[in-house]
């Protein structure tokens, strides 16, 4: 699985990527999700979580479970630890 955390000024929120089928003029969708779904993901092993600043232009940070614990600390939080 691959989430997205989306960082703005007045907070944040998980998504979700998906695909549509082909004939959708957007095939690619986001769905919000709930942060206790991405974190038993997260700590199983099984997910990505990409960090992105919607309003800086700073380039989106990919993490997982494996990576800098600092990192995910600082972006996702203790309870992803």
């Amino acid at each position: 699985m691959h989430y997205v955390k989306v960082i703005r000024a007045s907070g944040s929120f998980f998504a979700r990527e998906f695909q549509k089928k082909e004939k959708v003029r957007k095939n690619i969708k986001y769905r919000e999700v709930d942060e206790k779904t991405v974190i038993q993901q997260f700590k199983d092993g099984d997910t990505t979580v990409e960090i992105y600043f919607e309003d800086s232009e700073r380039e989106p940070i990919i993490l997982d479970a494996f990576g800098d614990r600092e990192l995910i600390k600082r972006y996702l939080g203790d309870k992803f630890l």
